[in-house]
């Protein structure tokens, strides 16, 4: 794949992807799938190695997942570990209350009137569970091979708080994906965190300035666009809520390149500045119709779901590929 894309920028048009290539993972809960499969098939190509990996919340999850499949057994190690965890995450579903008819309704009037520290008492949270069972932290601290820019958002001052490789942890993650209306904050030296999506969905300038990337791929798991106007009070709640953890990728990413344009008006750069000038972004984002309706359930990751977000993710990566591939010829 990037050496067809290499001809393909060779011949001047910068629309496509450049090794090394950073990957940037939003935050979505089940529409975290999406990023699964968009993953599952970059890991497919030889010559894909993630110069970084950034993630928020379910991106965080991505993230880690990836590298520590990685650092056990390559690209294929990679796309077992991610397997595993959304397969994983699709069997503790099938025990969830949220396929029985009304029961995302009752929990979200009860997630209004109630705390987590009412209904969830003892903070009981699978996901921790499944990831602390499957991932060794402590080796993947100190011998990891992708370098991970995992954001959480500092409860008292609403700050940015990203993890790299070398301070990661179970409770980071858990800090990076604490949905505060579901669990309880997270404590990491002192100091309290919820969900990375509020501050940093995910991480952008720090992936870029601190790692040797040449592109960068974005992968939403908010629509570009959602052309219906939501009327209906749950409709609207949810449309707000998805743009509200918008905001921060595109705050992120307007900063980006009000910087990189104030760089083409010098022409004597270092290096590493001609790498920030000369990046090259691009994004997937999921379609609209899975936020919506019936499929519009973020905290309900039932199987088949995750299996058609997976597929989707896959062939995002196609179209793109397929995109520039066909510009190339």
């Amino acid at each position: 794949m990037f050496r067809r894309l290499q001809a393909y920028l060779a011949e001047g048009d910068m629309r496509a992807f450049l090794p090394p290539m950073a990957v940037a993972l939003q935050g979505g809960g089940a529409y975290g799938a999406f990023a699964w499969g968009v993953l599952d098939r970059l890991f497919e190509e030889e010559d894909f190695f993630p110069a970084a990996m950034s993630g928020a919340s379910a991106g965080a999850v991505n993230a880690v997942a990836a590298a520590w499949g990685w650092l056990d057994g390559g690209r294929e190690g990679a796309r077992a570990a991610l397997r595993q965890v959304w397969s994983s995450i699709g069997q503790l579903a099938l025990l969830s209350p949220f396929g029985l008819p009304g029961a995302d309704l009752q929990f979200d009037l009860l997630t209004r009137l109630v705390s987590p520290y009412q209904f969830n008492p003892l903070n009981i949270n699978p996901l921790r569970d499944l990831l602390a069972g499957m991932i060794d932290f402590e080796r993947l601290r100190r011998h990891g091979e992708v370098p991970l820019f995992i954001s959480a958002t500092e409860v008292s001052t609403g700050e940015q708080r990203v993890f790299r490789e070398s301070e990661l942890s179970i409770d980071a993650v858990m800090a990076s994906s604490c949905i505060p209306y579901v669990h309880h904050a997270v404590e990491i030296d002192g100091r309290s965190y919820w969900d990375g999506g509020f501050s940093s969905n995910p991480p952008i300038l720090p992936t870029v300035l601190e790692s040797a990337c040449r592109s960068l791929l974005v992968v939403k798991l908010t629509p570009d666009a959602e052309p219906a106007l939501p009327t209906a009070a749950r409709d609207i709640f949810a449309r707000l809520k998805r743009i509200l953890f918008n905001a921060p990728l595109l705050r992120d990413l307007d900063a980006l390149e009000e910087m990189r344009n104030l760089l083409r008006r010098t022409s004597f750069l270092s290096a590493d500045l001609r790498r920030l000038r000369d990046l090259v972004v691009r994004s997937v984002a999921i379609d609209h119709s899975y936020v919506t309706g019936s499929n519009g359930l973020a905290l309900d990751p039932r199987p088949e779901l995750l299996a058609r977000l997976h597929a989707a993710g896959r062939a995002a990566v196609d179209v793109l590929v397929g995109g520039a591939s066909a510009a190339a010829d």
